[in-house]
This record gives structure tokens, sequence and C-alpha cells, in this order.
């Protein structure tokens, strides 16, 4: 079955103002760029606010069907099925041992190179699941004690890049929840970091129909604009080591991409 990627095909975007960027479509699946403030889905507690589940539905005039998910205010990749088969097997495939499920933090600290964490995490009925995390340094920013960081994770608990770093001491900046008020508050004042420093920004899975589905999303306006303050303003050193296993639309630092690579041949609960 040939994969018909579209990415950023006019036809697939509404007139209004807050149409979402559509990153990859076809036949199967559309992969969607989530702004940061827009929740994935209707809650009981915001049954009137409009969910970017709802606007997407809207934006392509069909049904589409969740597989996972993103915090409110985190940013990045989210992708849909476009039946219901479609979407069993985008959920098959976010688990599949060859997944790259990919995410770019901000932490406090000076994070070795590379390390991982495998602490298990309590899930919403309080039981005890295997959760795995490895995490890459991308950048170190010396004098705001801070470093960027890709968070791979190999399993999908909720929450679990937030909570993983938070019981490494590496705290991801801008987390109301598991992070650090003093550091949120500095890095809110000194750099503009007004949400949690969280992106989704790289998936590659199997497609339902064959082959891979690989897609990135470039980093969201504000967390660049808060890199850039770090790195131009504050000293930031890029860590040689990083980008380059990192896709080819990330040619010097993961925050400098432009545009979604979406038609190289070739996310699970929120980190």
């Amino acid at each position: 079955m040939s994969v018909l990627a579209h990415a950023h095909d006019p036809s697939c975007l509404s007139p209004r103002p807050d149409a979402l960027d559509i990153l990859h479509l076809d036949e199967c699946v559309v992969v969607v760029a989530k702004p940061p403030g827009l929740l994935v889905h209707r809650t009981h507690s915001g049954s009137s606010e409009e969910a970017l589940l709802q606007r997407l539905r809207d934006q392509l005039g069909r049904r589409v069907y969740p597989v996972h998910r993103l915090d409110r205010m985190a940013s990045g990749l989210l992708a849909y099925g476009l039946d219901s088969r479609a979407a069993r097997r985008l959920q098959a495939g976010l688990q599949a041992p060859d997944a790259r499920k990919e995410y770019l933090v901000l932490v406090r600290g000076f994070p070795l190179p590379e390390f991982e964490s495998r602490e298990p995490l309590l899930d919403d009925k309080g039981v005890l699941r295997d959760a795995h995390s490895v995490l890459t340094r991308l950048a170190l920013f010396p004098e705001a004690r801070a470093a960027l960081l890709c968070a791979r994770i190999y399993t999908g608990r909720y929450h679990q890049i937030r909570r993983h770093l938070a019981l490494a001491a590496h705290h991801v900046l801008g987390d109301t929840r598991y992070g650090k008020a003093r550091a949120n508050r500095f890095f809110a004042r000194h750099y503009g970091l007004a949400r949690l420093f969280l992106h989704a920004w790289r998936l590659d899975i199997p497609h339902p129909g064959g082959g891979r589905l690989a897609v990135t999303a470039p980093l969201a306006l504000d967390l660049r604009a808060v890199l850039d303050c770090l790195e131009n303003g504050r000293g930031g050193e890029l860590a040689s080591v990083s980008t380059a296993s990192l896709t080819p639309c990330v040619p010097s630092a993961a925050w400098r991409a432009t545009s979604a690579d979406s038609n190289a041949a070739p996310l699970a609960r929120d980190g």
C-alpha cells in the first residue's frame, strides 16, 4: 500500500486563522502540530471548551481517532487514525520495539551527556508499572544552569518524562506540577518561558498501511525564542555529540528546524 503524504497541503487547512498545522496526511493517518494551551480532547471540567480533536475533525470534515495525547501546555506532534482500524494499528506501532518517540525538554542542572531511567511509575490506579526513558543532552547553558535534552521513551506512562526527570533532579523547566517553582519563576522572568518546555518533535513508527511513518515537528516559536535567548545572551554552548543523530531537518540545533521532514520514508501518553 502506498503512503500518500501531503505535508502542509493548503487544501487540508480551513480558512479560520487558528487552523491547525497538518504535518502529514494520507489515506490512513493525519499528524498535526499541537499548539500549547489547547486541550487534546474535552474533559468533564472543560466540556464547553474547544479541544484539538474537535478542531481537527471540523478542519478535515471527517471523524478522527486519537491514539495518544500531550499535556495541555505541551506542543508538538500528535497522530490520529482516519478510521478505527488505522487507529488500532497506529497504537500497535507506538508500542513496537523499533518505535521512535522523541521529545525536546529544557531541564535544570547539568545532566550527563546520556543517561536513562528505568524507575517504575504508578499509574492512575496506583499500580506500579515498568517505565523506560533515555535522555541525550543536546546543549548546555552554564550561566543559566540548564540543559536541552532529547528524551526518547520506550514506554508510555502518565507524565513519564517529567516524572523521570524530576526523580533524577533535572526537573523540566516550566513544569508547575513536578518542577521547581523557584527555577520556573527565574526562567519566566529572565528568558520569557511562560509554559512547560516539552515538545513532541519526532515520530518514526510502523505505518498502518505498511512501511514507515516518519514525521518531525519544528520546535514551537515560543520555545525557540527561549533557546535563542539562552544561546545568544547567556553563552549557551551546543554539544557536538548530540545533533548528528537527529534528522536532516535539524542541521545544527534542534530548535533551528524550520520545516518538518514529512516526506521522509521512514507519540503513547504525554511525556
